[in-house]
């Protein structure tokens, strides 16, 4: 090859690496325009953390004083929280709190703010929701911004200026717009595109304490509890790669795990062997679906449309996804040969997912996946799912027929738990 083919080659192989790195996470689109200062690195905005699992304690159901409450998004609803956890007569000091995602923005500032300082300042457990992410993205922004050398300056004046013009009413695009044509500057150009500056991601983010900011930074995407047997997810997570038919050997559900080297030449109880090898198919269907290890459609899916994920409520919801495959779940004891005979079960055990985010489907309750995102912020209801030792279904109890206008209901919860569902309206 010749000399300049060589070189023709290599600039053709260096443009193909930034446009494969620049479009491969959910900020591609936004951050591909922006014009980074020479000698400076445009840093991750996105600042994800992947999966956290959670020991027992931290998720107890067998302890008679301690019980489990997870949130659906509250969007800023700091009235209508409080008002949900007095009904369920919350006790800090026993009961472990969590949230689905989505505890800021799209309500009233203040709310925002003051649902954000209790979350922060009580270390509650949680995980990012897309609306929370587009604020910590802003964060970092901000904080890059101020790295810069004049960044700092002119942020603060811009805040300043747009402080003053907020008092007297007016509309911050209209705003914006306006000082753009008056002043032209390179600052405007390190705005990435398609992000609402001064909205209300970017007043929340600025508004923000260290201390929150933090918290927000610790949210995981997903959080795993092994004895469980549940995920927390803000959108959704896939059981299998729908491009591949659920019982494919590349699928994690269709396919016992090995046990790991430490355990080679050991004889582990039966009881521990499948404990062992039920925690390590949970981890696979996090870290080997490829669908589940892109950060965009764990904050966003809804359905899936011609084997692709999509953040819209066309196609099929992923929900049904996870009900049909984790229902074909047989376990490890089905012979062999049985399964081969009949392709639609699989040797797995059943997982819940719980999770919010799909307001526009309401309280959305099947075998296996629980959605807790009951619209709140748009005046409908605020839920809980309340889970613990002492539940029993009730009478009038349906397992897969849930009122959303119906204060309390118990659903079944992983392979013999209940749970209790409880909603307050938020009007």
């Amino acid at each position: 090859m010749t000399e300049p083919a060589i070189r023709q080659a290599f600039a053709y192989a260096v443009i193909c690496f930034f446009v494969v790195f620049f479009f491969s996470d959910g900020l591609s689109n936004h951050i591909s325009t922006l014009r980074v200062p020479p000698g400076n690195n445009l840093p991750d905005f996105g600042q994800y953390q992947e999966l956290r699992s959670l020991p027992e304690e931290q998720f107890p159901l067998e302890d008679d004083k301690k019980r489990v409450i997870v949130v659906g998004d509250i969007h800023g609803s700091y009235k209508y929280l409080n008002t949900l956890l007095k009904k369920i007569s919350y006790e800090p000091s026993s009961d472990i709190l969590v949230h689905v995602g989505d505890i800021i923005t799209k309500g009233p500032h203040n709310g925002s703010m003051e649902v954000l300082s209790y979350m922060a300042s009580n270390n509650i457990t949680g995980v990012r929701g897309n609306h929370d992410q587009k604020v910590v993205e802003w964060r970092g922004w901000m904080k890059w911004i101020n790295s810069l050398p004049g960044g700092r300056r002119w942020l603060e004046e811009l805040n300043s200026k747009w402080g003053h013009a907020e008092a007297s009413g007016a509309s911050p695009d209209v705003w914006l717009e306006d000082e753009k044509r008056k002043y032209k500057s390179k600052w405007w150009q390190m705005i990435p595109e398609g992000w609402s500056l001064l909205g209300d991601h970017y007043s929340v983010a600025h508004a923000m304490t260290e201390a929150e900011y933090k918290y927000l930074l610790a949210l995981p995407l997903v959080i795993h509890v092994p004895t469980a047997h549940a995920y927390i997810v803000h959108a959704g997570i896939l059981p299998s790669d729908p491009q591949y038919s659920h019982d494919h050997r590349r699928q994690p559900l269709a396919r016992i795990p090995h046990l790991p080297t430490q355990f080679k030449g050991k004889t582990p109880s039966k009881h521990e062997t499948y404990r062992i090898l039920r925690k390590l198919q949970e981890l696979a269907v996090v870290r080997q679906v490829p669908q589940n290890q892109v950060p965009y459609n764990l904050l966003n899916m809804r359905s899936i449309v011609d084997g692709k994920v999509t953040k819209d409520g066309d196609g099929r919801p992923w929900s049904k996804a996870w009900k049909h495959d984790v229902s074909r779940c047989q376990g490890y004891d089905k012979e062999i040969d049985v399964m081969k005979h009949k392709k639609d079960l699989l040797p797995c055990y059943p997982s819940t997912v719980i999770y919010g985010h799909a307001a526009s489907r309401g309280l959305d309750i099947k075998r296996w996946s629980i959605g807790l995102d009951s619209g709140c912020v748009y005046g409908r209801r605020l839920t809980a799912l309340i889970l613990g030792p002492k539940l029993k279904k009730r009478a009038d109890d349906a397992d897969d027929d849930v009122d959303a206008n119906k204060d309390e209901k118990t659903i079944p919860f992983g392979e013999k738990g209940r749970g209790r569902i409880v909603s307050i309206p938020c009007s």
